[in-house]
């Protein structure tokens, strides 16, 4: 039901333009959280993330413990499907100092971007992606630690330009981005022998967010040429293993005779059209 006032104007409209006219001027006002557990999952105990859900009882779960739970909620084994609007608009609102702060990180962020944030935080200490190795870093000393200890070669590239690369069967060669701003990308090139040909293989190990492509090309010294392109997988861990997907196959007969030359470049919006 609808009310009218005596001179005939919605009285409902009334009340939101009074609403309205109260609310301007008004400072924003700001609070301190002390604990942040409490928005946190309280089944896998990771920070919640938007979308949060609930049962009818309000017991919330995260979007990755909803499926494992196939929505049924683990206190109460009510169906978890409403969206709980208000805590997600907290998690919008809420900005807290990066986990590295401690090591030098002094970036604000959106908690509900924490994870993300750290995965590309230079201040981020990481396991050494190649194999059997045990050694902790900071990104911005993993090119160093690389050459010292897992590549026979390196090169400086700039994307979008090529670079003669030699790359041995069994071997890797790394190359790190020649660059003024932040730490630049990381790219290891692997070197395989098959009873059908070598295979040519280039992962990129740096923390950045960007969508990379290459470009393989091959020079034989009788005048043959071949080129391949594709994307650049991201990776947590560099094995001495075949790759199944990405790579490039060299036939037997065109080895180890041969010019090799790699050209690395960053993804745009048109690219993706």
């Amino acid at each position: 039901m609808v009310g009218f006032s005596e001179d005939g104007n919605n009285s409902t409209s009334q009340k939101r333009q009074r609403t309205s006219r109260d609310t301007k001027g008004k400072k924003k006002r700001t609070a301190t959280l002390h604990d942040l557990d409490a928005i946190e999952c309280p089944l896998c105990f990771d920070p919640l993330t938007i979308p949060i859900f609930q049962c009818d009882n309000g017991h919330i779960a995260c979007f990755t413990c909803l499926h494992k739970l196939k929505q049924k909620c683990a206190t109460c084994s009510l169906k978890t499907r409403s969206r709980n609007r208000a805590l997600e608009r907290v998690l919008e609102l809420l900005r807290v100092p990066c986990p590295n702060v401690e090591l030098g990180c002094s970036e604000i962020i959106s908690f509900s971007e924490t994870s993300t944030h750290l995965e590309i935080c230079a201040f981020t200490q990481r396991a050494c992606p190649f194999s059997s190795c045990d050694f902790v870093c900071f990104n911005k000393d993993l090119y160093e630690h690389s050459i010292a200890k897992h590549c026979e070669s390196s090169y400086m590239f700039e994307c979008g330009k090529p670079v003669f690369i030699y790359p041995m069967s069994g071997k890797r060669v790394i190359l790190k981005e020649q660059t003024t701003e932040g730490e630049g990308e990381i790219v290891i090139v692997e070197c395989f022998d098959t009873p059908q040909g070598r295979i040519f293989y280039a992962s990129c190990i740096g923390p950045g967010e960007e969508e990379l492509s290459y470009t393989f090309k091959l020079f034989s010294s009788c005048s043959d040429r071949l080129w391949f392109e594709s994307d650049l997988n991201r990776v947590r861990q560099v094995s001495n293993e075949l790759p199944d997907e990405h790579f490039m196959l060299i036939p037997s007969c065109m080895c180890p005779d041969y010019k090799f030359y790699i050209c690395i470049n960053r993804q745009t919006e048109e690219d993706d059209e």
